[in-house]
């Protein structure tokens, strides 16, 4: 089952959970951190350390509640180490707030405690195993099986408490009820699904769940009246959650039979006592161990900060040991056995030639460059590497090699744009200078650098910036020593706090426009004594025509009179 999901939306490329995973079963593809299913042993760190809230638990919440509604009979299982995250005076608070939110009946997971110690102690008088290692943990299972298989014959073949609880409330109360694991685990929520035992427990729910729940019905158990757990006290088996609580409970129970015990929790310690126990390091030994610091008080949904653990040891303490009588007695008749299989990934592993084919694909041609930073998340460039291979990594997973390829980029831009870039602090001293104002001012960047501004062109626009802290843009500034006319973009970075300047050579251009100006006003000036020329030749072809038609005319009319008068003189 996906007991861990994803909101792509809030997935930052931090490669954070990368980082924090143990046993690294998280895929980032297309820029997205994936939780590969089949790898991942829920130790809930990824939740822990999402700084986007971006991994997302699944709830059986809303199954509980149709379990309620639908008044079938619920018993819960309580692990003991909510005295570490609830408030509560006496214990039987939590018992009647639990009644209260419409459980049947609760009862103390340490009773499947009890019987679990009882199957230990069997083994340790037995003495048969070589080294027992305790299977409370489904976590810890989860890597023996995933990673360690190896270490498969010295797994106790016992189910966990919660599974023996589980197991006993049906027995005890028919196959018809439903049992709700309440804790601060989340790989019980799988633990609960896990086909060799999945009609033991019908949902989990964690103590974080249970608090929103109480808060949403306004139940506080430290303000009510206390309750009584259902079913036999389980006494110092109340001790499982805290670090060494099953050696105590064995050393209560009768002894040890000569075994050497050692007691390890967290994820680094467990996997170095697998890999010890891997190579016959380890003989005759009872290990309890534990995938949460100090236990499963420090698990990853427990209701409070983790400070508070120190407070909850104590809690437990006084709590598994305010009853000193004999060792408790359970009559039951369930099946407590466990079988562990190998369930490795078959994953593909590269080649050397591809390995380093790889490395070389993101700047690691030797050894020698290969950093093993692991910024990426991965312990080494060649697990990166590898994982790349996967297609669990990407290449852009590697900081340093995009930090310089960043840095290589913005330098050849730099250095490469026909503009001229300077850049001046609140002193007015350069601090950049780029090879387009190197060959505009005839200076070289090493020369420039540190040197004020006004040591080399006029400095008045870069100040009016620096004083105002306003951008300004187009401005146009001549530099006539160095035959240089120029437009300028100018401004103030407040986080660095300097002023960059960009300035376009406008030389040739402004060259170009009174070229053309010029050309302009010749051509102008040409057409006009074209016009004043055709005026001219007007006017006097207008003159000779006026004379023409005067002559014209007057002969006319002596024409027109001696015909009227047919040659004779007018009277």
């Amino acid at each position: 089952m996906s007991v861990i999901g994803l909101k792509k939306a809030n997935c930052m490329n931090c490669y954070k959970c990368v980082r924090v995973c143990p046993v690294k079963s998280i895929r980032v593809h297309n820029e997205q951190a994936e939780i590969i299913e089949e790898e991942c042993i829920l130790c809930g760190r990824c939740l822990e350390a999402c700084p986007q809230n971006a991994k997302v638990l699944y709830s059986d919440l809303e199954l509980v509640k149709s379990f309620l509604r639908e008044e079938k009979k619920v018993f819960v299982s309580l692990a003991p180490s909510f005295l570490g995250s609830f408030e509560c005076k006496e214990p039987g608070q939590m018992v009647n707030a639990l009644k209260k939110l419409g459980f049947y009946d609760v009862c103390e997971t340490a009773q499947g405690a009890v019987m679990v110690t009882d199957e230990y102690y069997k083994l340790l008088v037995k003495g048969q195993m070589d080294n027992i290692v305790t299977t409370c943990c489904p976590t810890v299972n989860a890597l023996a099986e995933k990673y360690y298989c190896e270490v498969l014959p010295y797994m106790a073949p016992v189910v966990s408490p919660m599974i023996a609880h589980g197991k006993m409330l049906k027995e005890k109360y028919g196959r018809e009820i439903k049992v709700v694991f309440i804790g601060p685990c989340i790989s019980k929520k799988a633990e609960a699904a896990d086909i060799r035992h999945d009609d033991a427990v019908d949902a989990v729910l964690t103590f974080e769940e249970l608090s929103s729940w109480m808060l949403e019905k306004g139940i506080f158990p430290s303000t009510l009246e206390a309750d009584s757990f259902s079913g036999t006290d389980p006494k110092v088996a109340r001790r499982y959650p805290i670090s060494a609580g099953i050696i105590k409970s064995l050393l209560s129970k009768g002894g040890l039979n000569g075994y050497q015990t050692i007691t390890i929790s967290g994820i680094e310690q467990v996997k170095l006592v697998f890999e010890a126990l891997k190579n016959n390091k380890l003989h005759k030994t009872f290990i309890e161990i534990n995938a949460c610091p100090e236990g499963c008080i420090n698990g990853p949904a427990v209701n409070g900060e983790p400070y508070e653990f120190f407070g909850a040891q104590q809690k437990i303490k006084r709590y598994s040991t305010a009853d000193t009588s004999a060792y408790p007695v359970f009559r039951h008749q369930v099946g407590m056995q466990k079988q562990f299989v190998d369930r490795r990934a078959k994953e593909p592993i590269p080649d050397e030639a591809t390995i380093r084919g790889i490395l070389k694909r993101i700047g690691k041609e030797t050894e020698e460059q290969e950093l093993n930073c692991g910024s990426c998340g991965y312990p080494s460039c060649r697990d990166k590497a590898i994982a790349v291979f996967q297609n669990k990594a990407q290449l852009s997973m590697c900081m340093p090699y995009m930090n310089e390829m960043t840095q290589s980029l913005s330098n050849v831009v730099l250095a490469y744009t026909p503009n001229i870039i300077i850049a001046v602090n609140q002193d007015m001293k350069i601090v950049e200078f780029n090879h387009a104002a190197e060959s505009a001012f005839h200076l070289t960047r090493k020369d420039a650098l540190n040197r004020e501004l006004s040591d080399i062109i006029d400095d008045e626009n870069f100040r009016k910036v620096l004083l105002s802290k306003q951008d300004v843009t187009d401005l146009k500034a001549d530099y006539p020593e160095f035959g240089l006319k120029t437009s300028q973009d100018i401004i103030y970075v407040p986080k660095h706090q300097v002023i960059i300047g960009f300035l376009q050579d406008i030389t040739q251009e402004e060259a170009r426009e009174q070229k053309a100006y010029k050309l302009k006003m010749d051509t102008m000036e040409m057409a006009q004594k074209v016009i004043d020329k055709q005026m001219m030749v007007a006017q006097e072809i207008a003159s000779l025509l006026g004379e023409t038609t005067a002559e014209t005319k007057v002969t006319l009319t002596k024409l027109k009179k001696t015909i009227i008068y047919d040659g004779e003189e007018e009277k």
